[in-house]
Parts: C-alpha cells; sequence; structure tokens
C-alpha cells in the first residue's frame, strides 16, 4: 500500500515548482512588457528611485477632472514641483502617507491620484472630504494608467507600495516608493527640482 501522504506532498511540490516556474516567466515577460524600456533617457524600475528626462511626459498631458469641482486640468499645468500620490481608498499605507504629506512645508502642487480602476470619483472624493486632505484628487483613467506603467513600472499602480512621482518644473520626474516614499524623502527630492 502506497503512503497517500508521501504521493500528496510529491504532488504539492510538483505544483509549487510549476507555479514558480511559471511565475518567473510570467514576471520575465510581463517585465518586458511594463518595464518602459526602449527610452534611452528613461530608467524604469519598481522601487527604489527612477529619474527620467522630460523626453517622456506625454502622461503628464492627460486632463483629469477634480473630484471635488469638476475642473479639468493635467499635471504638466500645475505649478512645480509637483507630488503626485497614487493611491486608493481602501489603502491603510496611502492613507498615512497622505497623513504625512499633510504635513510637507513648502511650496508644492499635490495630486492625489487614485489608480484603482474599481474606484470612481465619489468614492475618492468622500475620501478626501472625510479625511480633511486639502489637495487636488483625481481618479486616473486608463490612457494615464496605462502610460503611468509604462514609465514608471507596475509598482506606480501598485498602492501599497505607497507610489509617489515627483514632478519638476521641466518636466523631469523621479519616482518613490515603500521605503523611499516618506516625508522626509519626497521634501528632500522636490527641493532639488
Amino acid at each position: 500500500m502506497r503512503d497517500r501522504s508521501t504521493d500528496d506532498t510529491r504532488t504539492l511540490h510538483s505544483r509549487r515548482a510549476l507555479l514558480a516556474a511559471g511565475g518567473a516567466a510570467g514576471t520575465a515577460l510581463l517585465g518586458g512588457c511594463l518595464g518602459g524600456g526602449g527610452d534611452p533617457g528613461s530608467e524604469s524600475g519598481s522601487g527604489g528611485d527612477t529619474t527620467t528626462d522630460a523626453a517622456g511626459t506625454d502622461w503628464q498631458s492627460v486632463e483629469l477632472d477634480e473630484v471635488r469641482g469638476g475642473e479639468t486640468f493635467t499635471i504638466a499645468g500645475l505649478q512645480s514641483p509637483t507630488i503626485v500620490h497614487s493611491f486608493a481608498v481602501w489603502c491603510p499605507k496611502c492613507e498615512r502617507l497622505s497623513n504625512q504629506l499633510t504635513a510637507i512645508d513648502g511650496e508644492y502642487t499635490i495630486l492625489g491620484l487614485n489608480t484603482d480602476p474599481n474606484e470612481d470619483a465619489a468614492k475618492v472624493r468622500e475620501y478626501a472630504e472625510e479625511n480633511d486632505f486639502g489637495w487636488r484628487f483625481a481618479v486616473a483613467p486608463t490612457d494615464l494608467t496605462d502610460a503611468l506603467v509604462a514609465e514608471f513600472g507596475s509598482t506606480v499602480v501598485n498602492a501599497p507600495s505607497t507610489p509617489v512621482i515627483v514632478v519638476c518644473g521641466d518636466g523631469s520626474t523621479t519616482f518613490l516608493s515603500g521605503g523611499d516614499s516618506t516625508r522626509p524623502t519626497i521634501t528632500n527630492t522636490a527641493e532639488g527640482c
């Protein structure tokens, strides 16, 4: 008689190996699609800080609607430096970072950019008002989200990684996420514009 627990363990290990191999292949393929390769002036990644030149700024010209007043604007048209916080209303790390942003001193424009495709302007407006966040909020349309992923990698729409893009007056950008997206780092980056 065969030991069923040994067979189950082998099956589990085989499934894990198959999933790991498939995941690695999928990640490599996806990384090639999302990494933003091909623009010699940009470096894309999923963490740390990534600086790009002004050449890759199409996403900065996408029209957005402010959720509390309907005003139409573009990121390129905002006073710089602009701090763009990619977030989702369900994300507690995003809310903690937003609370830190309320304490930023200086002449910065802050934009809360909702990149969750399941959320709408009403949810974002309620989130901003409940938390008394006084800066602009908008919901990213699909073309903007796609352009951000092409420029910075998929981390830019991963809300729990607290992605932030600092946009300087010349259109150059610095991408921060994870441990790099803290109030002091964001402020220092914006001051360096």
